[in-house]
């Protein structure tokens, strides 16, 4: 059993790592339903280790091999999946993640701040668009304009996105 500084540490690591290991996971596995049973698995198989965890290393590795063998167990108990990864693949995949996980972390943060910075109908038409899910053709509708012009937006709107998740990256890279 845990004490209280490592349930609190634990509870920080795994706040920290359960985005990038729920996106590793989801890259993986199709079906969302097995990705949030498979990382509900992870996180429950990292409470129930952390006491072998080793504080002189990174917590995301061990986090995502965790991840790495949980998404073995499904493949195997869902044998009739077609699409088969090798284990070589997966240890490549896995380490893969390990390596970019801090950058996508910070584009992640610096995505987050510029969509907070948008306003007016470009922030409307990204939060149906993304996060509701909606296609241009309905995003049209609600708005009362064409699709195209809903496409035009979109388009002006990454290019925007773009720009400025790369100048806050680029800001925090100047500042490490």
């Amino acid at each position: 059993m845990l004490d209280e500084n490592q349930q609190i540490q634990f509870t920080r690591l795994w706040t920290d790592a359960q985005p990038t290991v729920s996106q590793f996971v989801a890259s993986l596995v199709r079906d969302p339903w097995a990705v949030r049973d498979i990382v509900q698995n992870v996180s429950l198989v990292l409470l129930r280790k952390f006491a072998e965890y080793d504080e002189s290393k990174p917590f995301l590795p061990w986090a995502l091999g965790i991840a790495k063998f949980e998404i073995l167990g499904h493949r195997r108990d869902a044998a009739r999946d077609r699409l088969i990864c090798d284990s070589l693949f997966l240890d490549q995949y896995t380490q893969a993640w390990a390596d970019i996980a801090p950058r996508i972390s910070h584009e992640m943060e610096a995505l987050r701040h510029c969509v907070g910075e948008l306003d007016g109908r470009p922030r409307t038409i990204i939060k149906l668009r993304y996060a509701d899910g909606e296609t241009s053709e309905t995003i049209a509708d609600k708005l009362n304009i064409t699709a195209e012009n809903v496409r035009t937006i979109l388009k002006r709107t990454r290019d925007v996105l773009r720009r400025c998740v790369e100048r806050h990256v680029g800001l925090q890279g100047e500042s490490v």
